[in-house]
């Protein structure tokens, strides 16, 4: 019984050994996306304002991030042009769009990962994403570069349909934007 009693300790406390949780750092992570329309695209940055990597047996386990939708800004557009880039990003905040007020942040909490069915070095995320108060099932391609239980670097590929989460307006200037949202994601936790 004793024997029995040591054993079912030892993987108990291996088992506990063998997950971690890091937190993001957020100054060090970045969310570039990219929206193109019918003549030409537009990209810029948005803030992760936080998040949490969990790894087994140092491998990506589950975790989550948070993006700050309130710092959106555009980096195609130069400073030198003040007002287009201001138009442009006030658009993205307002309601019609990301609705920041209402909605100030957005989130990918991961649910399971697989080993991509192409690529071995990557991963199949699958995870719940929420904009604008919509939660849908989505997958993203995640590429990590360093997985240890003091470090996590990735990067990841999260293309989404901005029609499923209600980021559109009505009228013809809709049908000049196209749906597809890319946002590359790099992903640093401690």
């Amino acid at each position: 019984m004793k024997a029995l009693i040591k054993v079912y300790f030892l993987a108990l406390t291996f088992s506990t050994q063998a997950q971690t949780e890091l937190t993001v750092l957020t100054s060090e992570s970045t969310v570039r996306w990219t929206g193109t329309k019918v003549v030409g695209l537009h990209q810029g940055l948005v803030a992760i304002k936080e998040g949490k990597i969990k790894l087994k047996d140092q491998k990506l386990a589950g975790g989550y991030v948070i993006i700050d939708m309130t710092t959106i800004t555009c980096t195609d557009i130069p400073d030198t042009d003040p007002i287009p880039k201001r138009n442009l990003e006030t658009h993205l905040k307002a309601e019609d769009f990301f609705d920041v007020v209402n909605y100030p942040t957005a989130k990918f909490e991961i649910l399971e990962v697989r080993t991509h069915p192409d690529n071995p070095a990557r991963n199949l995320v699958l995870g719940n994403l929420t904009i604008k108060g919509i939660t849908k099932r989505w997958k993203v391609e995640v590429e990590p570069t360093t997985q240890s239980d003091r470090l996590f670097i990735a990067q990841a590929d999260l293309r989404f349909d901005r029609q499923v989460f209600g980021v559109a307006y009505k009228g013809l200037k809709d049908e000049l934007v196209h749906d597809m949202v890319r946002l590359n994601i790099i992903v640093k936790a401690k």
